[in-house]
């Protein structure tokens, strides 16, 4: 049986080496199951995208179920080793980084050039969770991680900037991944990220509202998107 183990989204995080067939077939399987969803990739689609065999296949995963758990740590894992690149992580002022977390966001996963392939969490949510339970609970721990991330800087932004505001920075973050999470869904089916990018920027002037300042940037924006 495949063990597997979310990846935490923490500075330490390290690359998990994998063998080149099984991490030609992961990648695979993520791309794929983004792309088209869980029922619809099936075991022939993965290895042909691979260019593996159905016998290297079955020497690492037992099934379809196996590659997609594995198929989200993966997704995590290269998410995580991402952000913890990100610019942002190095700037001093905790406002700053929430505020160009939301740019991060923005760029990678499309921006204005492509469309996104949406989210394989939110994914795999929206598809498995009455038929998957433990992928369903993956899914589940997975949003946590990324609320808690982003919690950690909107506290700290929160206790620098607005220390009696009454916001909570644990909601406000599970909001903004709500946000996010739904905004892809939307930008899949519209095969345009204008209202990923759109909802982004309305989550921005939000936080300027919360933390008393102007929102000249998120008003431009919005203004020109919708001319």
């Amino acid at each position: 049986m495949l063990t597997y183990q979310l990846v935490r989204m923490e500075p330490k995080v390290k690359s998990v080496q994998l063998p080149e067939t099984k991490r030609k077939l992961l990648d695979a399987g993520v791309k794929l199951m983004r792309l088209k969803g869980f029922n619809a990739t099936t075991v022939d689609d993965i290895c042909l995208a691979a260019e593996v065999t159905k016998g290297a296949f079955f020497h690492y995963f037992e099934s379809k179920e196996d590659v997609a758990k594995a198929a989200i740590s993966r997704f995590i894992e290269t998410r995580s080793l991402d952000s913890q690149a990100a610019a942002f992580r190095k700037l001093a002022d905790p406002l700053e980084r929430v505020y160009a977390r939301l740019d991060f966001a923005r760029e990678s996963f499309g921006g204005t050039k492509q469309p996104t392939g949406g989210c394989l969490i939110g994914t795999f949510a929206q598809e498995l969770s009455f038929t998957h339970p433990e992928l369903r609970s993956v899914c589940q721990e997975a949003f946590s991680m990324m609320a808690d991330d982003f919690e950690k800087d909107l506290a700290a932004a929160k206790s620098v900037h607005a220390p009696h505001a009454e916001f909570d920075p644990k909601s406000l973050a599970l909001f903004y991944v709500s946000i996010f999470q739904g905004s892809s869904l939307m930008a899949k089916a519209s095969e345009t990220n204008a209202i990923l990018l759109d909802n982004i920027e309305q989550f921005r002037g939000y936080l300027h509202t919360l933390f008393g300042q102007a929102d000249s940037r998120s008003a431009r924006f919005l203004e020109k998107s919708r001319n």
